[in-house]
């Protein structure tokens, strides 16, 4: 991409929609680009070919409104799960006052845009406007990449779990953040 088309893309607005049942493929596509990349940059986070092995929970996943997808006029740039409980990853959590972010995902071609930093700030909005106290996420517990990049986003270490998801996932050792928000 040319500095000048970089330049005026990065000053448009990102657009984030939920996304519909007819979106289920690029949703994949989007995620397993991301997968493939993660790996081949050593970093272990998502194994290529899970989110289609899991086609049907994330189909449900758009069913129940929580996909959202993050558009720069038509083009797809990036994607997240938006989810009021995760009794997985946070299963200690009774009564919930939080919003947690799954599958935070930027196509590799919009990298560099600050479209993660925009889609979490997404996010924050929304947990306060829902009248939620704190935006909570994980990431494997090795994977110092993401680690960074949440710490770097005002998001504190909330303690390791062995996250047991069905199959075909099975069980995932997980660091987990939250970061609190300002209510409405």
């Amino acid at each position: 991409m040319d500095a000048h088309r970089a330049g005026s893309e990065e000053r448009r607005a990102l657009h984030l929609a939920p996304a519909e049942s007819g979106d289920l493929g690029r949703y994949i596509d989007l995620l397993e680009e991301v997968a493939y990349w993660l790996e081949t940059q050593g970093i272990q986070q998502w194994p290529t070919g899970c989110f289609r092995r899991s086609a049907d929970y994330y189909a449900e996943s758009i069913k129940l409104g929580e996909v959202q997808l993050a558009f720069l006029g038509d083009e797809l740039v990036g994607t997240l799960r938006v989810v009021l409980r995760d009794p997985i990853v946070w299963p200690e959590v009774v009564e919930d006052d939080a919003v947690y972010v799954h599958n935070l995902a930027v196509g590799r071609y919009w990298t560099g845009y600050r479209f993660g930093r925009r889609m979490l700030e997404w996010a924050e909005d929304r947990t306060a406007s829902l009248g939620r106290t704190y935006l909570r996420l994980d990431c494997f517990a090795d994977n110092e990449f993401l680690q960074r990049y949440y710490e770097q986003r005002g998001f504190t270490q909330r303690g390791e779990v062995e996250a047991r998801y069905p199959h075909p996932i099975g069980t995932l050792h997980l660091q987990r953040y939250e970061k609190r928000v300002q209510v409405r």
